[in-house]
């Protein structure tokens, strides 16, 4: 397949995303408004608030839309039998009745053993329709849901490797929106400014996720095209990630843009997506280079810069990054 013919394949499978995408939109508004003849009240707990709740209003307003629904937060039983729908408190799970709580007895459990959070139960309803595709959804299950239920269940995803050094997870942005000790903020109104900070997020995680899956299908066709499976060239700028599950592929050049100046630039694959061990490297003497100096170790003219950890290479042309991913040595 030439690259010509394989720019155009790319066009034709984001114009078709694009129209899969705007007829569920389309789909989703007709469905809200016959669901949504008068405004729709959504209770959770007051108090604390935490990624959870959160993430499961975030996803009901995005179905609903935002303007058609009430947030209350409230443990008041009459106010929470009275609502539309109840999110993390009450005690009952019923799906059919809008209840997605999962503090008690019985609450529903994934068959990995992960349980849900009312996040998880939501989602699962709902997750389908507001991403826009069953794919999508499943992507932010298992990126997103997943982990969240497992945190809010005491559930742990993994040992640390340093006794004092953790991640900087999401839950640790959430508290940063929760009220600061000794202070007057109202801890309603950080509910609610965590609330759009939540909404956006994953907003943008499903249109990101829409793109990752159109960027998987172009990755495909670059290395089915290719008659050299070790380095790929692509003619677009596309993340060597995609490439990972493709054992033989060590090294992707690929076109970029950066200040309306076109740069290629040469980088190793990663052997897996949860580390950060490359199939190939750069020559040591290239590391933390640029310029005329990496001109001259490398003897590859309109050399601009190769990263000190040797996995990535930059070019002026394309025939000087295509030179330097010839260099790298395979890392076995």
């Amino acid at each position: 397949m030439t690259l010509t013919k394989l720019t155009a394949v790319s066009s034709q499978e984001v114009s078709m995303e694009s129209i899969n995408i705007f007829f569920t939109e389309i789909l989703n508004t007709i469905i809200c408004y016959v669901i949504v003849a008068v405004m729709q009240t959504i209770v959770t707990h007051n108090g604390n608030f935490h990624p959870d709740e959160l993430f499961a209003i975030a996803t009901l307003q995005l179905y609903l839309r935002p303007n058609n629904t009430k947030i209350v937060r409230s443990r008041d039983k009459d106010t929470i039998n009275n609502a539309d729908w109840v999110v993390d408190v009450g005690g009952v799970y019923n799906p059919g009745k809008h209840r997605f709580d999962h503090h008690q007895p019985g609450a529903p459990v994934r068959e990995d053993s992960i349980p849900y959070s009312s996040f998880g139960l939501v989602w699962r309803e709902y997750g389908h329709i507001v991403a826009g595709s069953r794919d999508v959804s499943q992507v932010i299950e298992r990126v997103l849901v997943k982990p969240i239920d497992a945190g809010d269940n005491g559930v742990s995803l993994y040992d640390l490797k340093f006794s004092d050094l953790s991640p900087f997870e999401l839950y640790n942005v959430i508290d940063l929106f929760r009220p600061v000790w000794g202070s007057d903020e109202d801890v309603d109104k950080c509910f609610t400014n965590a609330l759009l900070f939540v909404r956006g997020l994953l907003e943008r995680m499903i249109k990101k996720e829409h793109s990752k899956l159109i960027q998987k299908k172009v990755a495909e066709r670059y290395y089915l095209a290719s008659e050299d499976k070790t380095v790929i060239v692509c003619e677009e700028n596309i993340s060597p990630d995609f490439f990972i599950k493709f054992p033989d592929v060590k090294v992707i050049v690929y076109k970029t843009n950066r200040d309306s100046e076109i740069f290629w630039k040469a980088q190793a694959v990663r052997k897996t997506e949860h580390g950060f061990d490359i199939r190939a490297k750069f020559p040591e003497s290239w590391g933390g280079l640029s310029g005329g100096e990496l001109e001259r170790v490398s003897g590859i003219s309109e050399a601009v810069f190769c990263h000190r950890g040797l996995f990535l290479f930059v070019a002026r042309t394309r025939a000087a990054a295509i030179a330097a991913a010839h260099k790298a040595v395979v890392i076995e």
